[in-house]
């Protein structure tokens, strides 16, 4: 459904599984945004604006590598004996 305001669209979309909403191909391409690409939600009220990132340095996240979470798993493991001894208190 477009909308006739000079500059806004609007379209009726479908809300998916686990939450997930397809924005129009043509949207997208106006915007710049391809797959993969991070987008900012934010919630006011009962509206939700999505924005596309800039760069990929305005978006506070960062991408681990295989070997760093193999580090974190093993760092957050705990020992053996002290396992043992939670298993027996359970």
């Amino acid at each position: 459904m477009n909308q006739t305001v000079p500059g806004v669209q609007e379209e009726w979309l479908k809300v998916l599984g686990k939450g997930m909403v397809t924005l129009p191909k043509r949207w997208r391409k106006e915007m710049g945004i391809d797959n993969g690409d991070i987008v900012k939600a934010k919630k006011e009220g009962n509206k939700v604006t999505i924005v596309p990132a800039k760069s990929a340095s305005s978006v506070p996240y960062r991408i681990y590598s295989k070997i760093e979470i193999e580090e974190f798993l093993k760092d957050d493991q705990i020992p053996r004996k002290l396992a043992q001894k939670a298993q027996q208190n359970l």
